[in-house]
C-alpha cells in the first residue's frame, strides 16, 4: 500500500474546554462536527462560536458535550484544538498554501483578506495553510 500524507491532528496537544456560544448561527452541534464545520473564534469569556466572516481563527472544535445549555438544544461545552494541524472545510476565496486563513462565519475557513491595519494586540489572522484538497474542499492549517 502506498504511503499517504495525513497531518490532521498532528501536534494537537493543546486541547481546551470552552462554553459554546448559544446565539443562533454561532453554536456548534454534533451535526456541525460531522459536516466538518469546526472553525472557531473566541466570542466571549471562555466561549467559542463560528464568528463572523473575517473573524480570527482560534482553533478547531473537535468535540461537543452531551450536556445542553438550559432550555436549548445547544451543547453546553466543547473541546477546542488550539495548536497543531487542523483540517477544515473551506469557502471562497479558496485558501492558498503558505498563506493565512480567517473564518467565513459558517464553520469554514477562507483565504485571509488583505489587511492594511493590524488591530491592537496582534494580527487578525491565524493559521498557515500547509495543504489544500480541492476535491474535498478541505485544507490543512498549522494553528500557530
Amino acid at each position: 500500500m502506498p504511503y499517504t500524507i495525513n497531518n490532521d491532528g498532528v501536534g494537537s496537544d493543546s486541547l481546551l474546554t470552552f462554553s459554546v456560544n448559544s446565539t443562533s448561527g454561532q453554536d456548534f452541534t454534533q451535526a456541525d462536527l460531522d459536516a466538518n464545520l469546526t472553525a472557531a473564534a473566541v466570542t466571549g469569556n471562555n466561549q467559542v462560536g463560528m464568528g463572523s466572516a473575517g473573524s480570527k481563527l482560534f482553533g478547531k472544535v473537535i468535540d461537543v458535550s452531551e450536556e445542553l445549555q438550559s432550555g436549548t438544544t445547544v451543547p453546553a461545552y466543547c473541546t477546542v484544538q488550539a495548536r497543531g494541524v487542523g483540517r477544515f472545510k473551506y469557502a471562497t476565496p479558496s485558501p492558498v498554501v503558505n498563506e493565512m486563513v480567517e473564518l467565513d462565519g459558517t464553520g469554514k475557513v477562507r483565504r485571509a483578506s488583505t489587511s492594511t491595519d493590524i488591530p491592537a494586540g496582534g494580527h487578525k489572522h491565524k493559521g498557515q495553510v500547509i495543504a489544500v484538497d480541492t476535491t474535498n474542499t478541505t485544507c490543512d492549517v498549522w494553528l500557530d
